[in-house]
């Protein structure tokens, strides 16, 4: 095994950083050691070493393979290390598992080392300002009823992580079911379909006096059958809208059901999630609303803007992610 190189101007002994990348816990191409951070490539895995006390920021940043950011393998993943006067060094990631478990051990044994970059942590400051303004707002007598009213009502569906997690997934799944086109289902069992007889065709070809040709149009078929399956618009259990509709009725009726000895549960079962009332809460907060039917009103007009041109980050993208299929499957009702 060779020895880690220094990329920090702070430098180890030789058989410390041999003892200490021998026994360091390995995520991907980079490892964890009592003394350093190990990083490396593909081919020389943990090859280099920067000590603990020479970092500043070790962070997540997601690239691109292409200069367009298009085709197979276009977002990669890297672990971002910087260190002495802000140099980085990177080291791209296979899965984000890996990634995320590297982060949570340095921060489990490292707390010290923040786990943004510089930008991330000034944005950071930045939310929190905010939040802390959003806070201080003295709300209405009203206000504050409908805050306790809400808060209750998240308390409720908090206790009901199965129902609400499946509840949220089913619609996601139906979603994806009710904007799959028809043409696009006939497409792609066309192609499959052409593809099949393609390769085929190409294997009998490649058994007569045409083997270049067959071998072309074999090669041809495949490719239209890969093309077929890769575009998720074959008849599938994915795609069953019919399937669909019934497991998120199954699920609807489920929260339904387990809220029926709450007469006065602020919101459409429909919508019921944790992140939901967060959000709502949130709304009354920032003085937009003082009753939850019309923190509700102000939620649903703020998911129809949020479209794919409109960047968001945090725990903003995870809401927003999780359950505005909650309510587009409802078309806002």
């Amino acid at each position: 095994m060779s020895i880690a190189k220094p990329l920090s101007r702070i430098t180890i002994e030789e058989a410390q950083i041999k003892a200490d990348r021998k026994k360091c816990r390995k995520y991907d191409q980079c490892g964890l050691g009592e003394k350093a951070v190990y990083m490396g490539s593909t081919v020389h895995p943990r090859n280099y070493y920067i000590p603990y006390e020479s970092i500043t920021n070790v962070f997540k940043r997601v690239g691109a393979s292409n200069p367009d950011g298009k085709g197979f393998l276009a977002p990669v993943l890297f672990i971002v290390v910087r260190y002495d006067d802000g140099k980085e060094q990177e080291c791209s990631f296979r899965y984000l598992q890996d990634a995320d478990k590297m982060l949570d051990d340095l921060e489990k044994n490292h707390p010290e080392i923040p786990l943004l970059s510089p930008e991330g942590m000034r944005r950071k400051k930045e939310r929190e300002a905010t939040e802390a303004r959003i806070q201080a707002n003295a709300l209405t007598q009203t206000a504050l009823h409908s805050k306790k009213i809400l808060e209750d009502a998240r308390w409720e569906v908090h206790k009901r992580p199965a129902l609400y997690e499946k509840l949220a997934a089913m619609a996601k799944l139906k979603r994806h079911a009710d904007l799959m086109k028809p043409s696009v289902r006939y497409i792609a069992v066309g192609l499959l379909a052409v593809g099949i007889a393609a390769a085929l065709a190409g294997i009998l070809m490649m058994r007569s006096a045409s083997r270049n040709i067959g071998a072309v149009v074999a090669l041809i078929g495949i490719m239209l059958v890969f093309l077929a399956v890769n575009s998720k618009g074959l008849p599938s259990k994915l795609t069953n809208r019919k399937l669909r509709d019934r497991e998120y009725e199954e699920a609807l009726d489920a929260m339904t059901n387990s809220m029926k000895h709450l007469p006065d549960f602020p919101i459409p079962c429909c919508y019921a999630h944790p992140y939901t009332f967060d959000r709502m809460i949130r709304i009354l907060q920032e003085e937009r609303a003082e009753t939850p039917e019309e923190a509700l009103e102000v939620l649903k007009a703020d998911l129809k803007s949020m479209d794919s041109s409109v960047a968001l980050s945090g725990d903003d993208f995870k809401q927003v992610v999780t359950i505005k299929p909650l309510f587009t499957v409802r078309d806002y009702r």
